[in-house]
């Protein structure tokens, strides 16, 4: 959540908008230049972690992936799913609203730490779709269909989805089964 790349302007808008009903927004991503009181930098979170990148390219463009692949996936997974579970007891999180985390595969380990945290916890979760992974060419190819098919997106009864446009709208429900 820094500069002005798409996620960090349309997460700006939606913070503007919750402010203005009252909401204090907290973030926590692997990049930030939000206020330090209410940030909090995770630096795994971000897609260009080398690790994170390393597990992407063992996992796009092949049809199968290594044992030592799913491991490192499982103890990143771990690892950030520990940092949510603190981002939220630290600033007493009570909605999550994640902006295309749980869209686009870009950090496996972290859309499936967000979605453990969501079915353990029954945190009410705003989740806002960009575009998803079926709409982009360089996933289609992949070593990791059961995890996107639980992460990207999940349905669980405590996420309400957002898209962009109709057509998205339609593509998630045919899909998933979640409406948006």
């Amino acid at each position: 959540l820094s500069g002005t790349d798409g996620v960090s302007l349309e997460t700006s808008k939606w913070a503007h908008v919750l402010g203005e009903m009252g909401v204090n927004c907290f973030y926590m991503a692997g990049e930030l230049d939000r206020p330090k009181e209410n940030s909090f930098l995770v630096k795994e979170t971000h897609f260009n972690h080398p690790e994170i990148r390393s597990i992407y390219n063992d996992c796009f463009g092949v049809s199968t992936r290594h044992y030592s692949v799913t491991q490192r996936i499982h103890e990143m997974k771990d690892k950030i799913k520990a940092d949510i579970y603190t981002f939220i007891q630290k600033f007493k999180i009570d909605m999550l609203n994640p902006q295309n985390a749980l869209t686009i595969p870009m950090n496996i380990p972290l859309g499936m730490a967000l979605t453990e945290v969501i079915a353990e916890t029954g945190i009410d979760t705003i989740a806002h779709h960009h575009d998803f992974f079926w709409e982009r060419q360089r996933f289609l190819v992949n070593a990791v269909w059961p995890f996107l098919n639980m992460a990207f997106p999940p349905n669980l009864p405590s996420i309400h989805h957002v898209v962009i446009n109709s057509s998205a709208a339609n593509q998630l429900s045919l899909r998933t089964g979640c409406s948006a």
